[in-house]
């Protein structure tokens, strides 16, 4: 078996339910309160907010984001927050139902693929969500945008170090466009973006493939529990499945 040594194999965790802190952006004080969506968008608005942000995630992280539709709790969540975060896309648009005070719908903004809200399979694409998104937040709170800008930049170039590395990594595999289904079709930004070819669990003539983080995260603490973690964790499951476990490449996240 071939090892790519360029990349670190343990993966940062981010818990989604507490005040979470971009790594090296200076920290700060604050209280703008944001609601996102899914789990993968909520750590998105973590990482661009840092810790001016108190950032609540509506779906649990078991719940099905096309099925789950918000009760008292979460709608009460969407009226008081200074800004709703979501998708953009038909699964989550129930979130701007009740006419928020702010709101960010990303996918408009990302050069979607028609109508699939999973943008987040694509790390260029987080880019740009990004920097909508510090920008939302530096007009919702105006004495926080040096901060949002600082945290954001910190964000923007671990993004840029993730596109890379899973350049090499998906580049690796004799056969990198070789059909491999997955649990989820979810997957058509990361095929735009890397050429590969993950199909739903109904594709014909696919080999069948392994699970994957398509539109939540892991639990807080584990390899997935954020994004960078989880595209890192669904990296290295490609580029072993694809190679047939010739090749194990895991980006740093």
């Amino acid at each position: 078996m071939r090892r790519l040594a360029l990349f670190a194999c343990l993966a940062t965790a981010v818990a989604l339910s507490g005040g979470c802190k971009s790594d090296r952006a200076s920290r700060g004080e604050g209280s703008i309160s944001v609601v996102a969506t899914v789990a993968p968008l909520a750590d998105i608005v973590h990482n661009a907010g840092g810790a001016r942000v108190r950032v609540t995630t509506l779906l649990p992280r078991s719940a099905d984001p096309h099925e789950w539709r918000p009760g008292p709790a979460a709608r009460q969540a969407l009226a008081h927050a200074d800004l709703v975060v979501w998708t953009g896309g038909a699964m989550d648009r129930w979130a701007i139902a009740g006419d928020p005070r702010r709101e960010l719908g990303l996918l408009p903004l990302v050069r979607p693929l028609g109508d699939d809200p999973h943008w987040w399979q694509d790390p260029v694409r987080v880019e740009r969500a990004s920097k909508e998104i510090r920008n939302e937040l530096a007009r919702a709170d105006v004495h926080g945008a040096g901060y949002y800008e600082a945290a954001t930049a910190d964000f923007l170039d671990r993004l840029r170090r993730l596109n890379r590395d899973m350049k090499i990594c998906l580049s690796l595999p004799n056969n990198p466009h070789q059909r491999l289904a997955t649990q989820h079709d979810g997957f058509a930004y990361l095929n735009d973006r890397y050429g590969t070819a993950i199909v739903g669990p109904k594709g014909r003539g696919a080999k069948l493939g392994r699970r994957l983080w398509a539109d939540t995260l892991g639990a807080p603490g584990t390899a997935a529990g954020s994004y960078l973690g989880a595209m890192s964790v669904n990296t290295a499951t490609l580029a072993d499945a694809l190679s047939h476990g010739e090749n194990t490449c895991r980006p740093e996240p």
